[in-house]
C-alpha cells in the first residue's frame, strides 16, 4: 500500500497513452503561461520611479516592479496562512489526545462491563430451560412478576 505523497506502482508498459497525453497538454499550457509572461515583460520595460517611505526612490523596470510586488503578495499569503495551518495542527493534536483518552476509557468500562458480567453470572442460579413454557399473558399479575434468568 502506498503512504501519503509516496506514489503508486508504475503499470507495465509505463503511463497510459491519456497520461501521456495530459503531460503534453500540461506542457503546452506552462510554454503558453511563460511566453505571455515574457511578452508582458519586454512590453513593459520601461523604468519606473518607486518611492518608498523617508524620501528614498529606486529607479526600475515595470516588468521587474510588478514581479517583486507578486512575490510581496505571495509571501504575505503564505504567512497569512501559516498561523491558521498551524492552529488546525494545534487542534488535530488535540483532538487525537482526547480521543486516545476516550478510547482508553471505553475500553476500561467494557473490562469493567465483562467483570460486572461474570460476577452476576456467578450470582444468579443457572434455571433450566423448557421449549414447552408458555408466554406470560399480558394482565397476569404472577406472570408480569417473573424475572427471565440469565440476564
Amino acid at each position: 500500500m502506498a503512504g501519503a505523497g509516496v506514489p503508486g506502482p508504475v503499470p507495465p508498459g509505463g503511463p497510459s497513452a491519456l497520461g501521456r497525453l495530459l503531460g503534453y497538454v500540461a506542457l503546452g499550457v506552462k510554454l503558453a503561461l511563460f511566453a505571455l509572461v515574457f511578452v508582458l515583460a519586454v512590453k513593459n520595460s520601461e523604468p519606473v520611479t518607486l518611492r518608498f517611505f523617508l524620501g528614498r526612490e529606486v529607479e526600475t523596470s515595470l516588468a521587474l516592479a510588478l514581479v517583486a510586488a507578486l512575490c510581496a503578495g505571495a509571501l504575505f499569503g503564505v504567512l497569512a496562512m501559516a498561523s491558521y495551518a498551524f492552529g488546525l495542527r494545534r487542534d488535530r493534536s488535540r483532538a487525537r489526545a482526547q480521543a486516545d483518552t476516550l478510547r482508553s476509557e471505553r475500553d476500561d468500562l467494557r473490562a469493567e462491563r465483562d467483570r460486572l458480567r461474570g460476577e452476576l453470572a456467578a450470582l444468579v442460579p443457572s434455571a433450566p430451560v423448557t421449549v414447552d413454557a408458555a408466554p406470560p399473558v399480558a394482565g397476569n399479575a404472577a406472570s408480569a412478576r417473573q424475572v427471565p434468568h440469565g440476564l
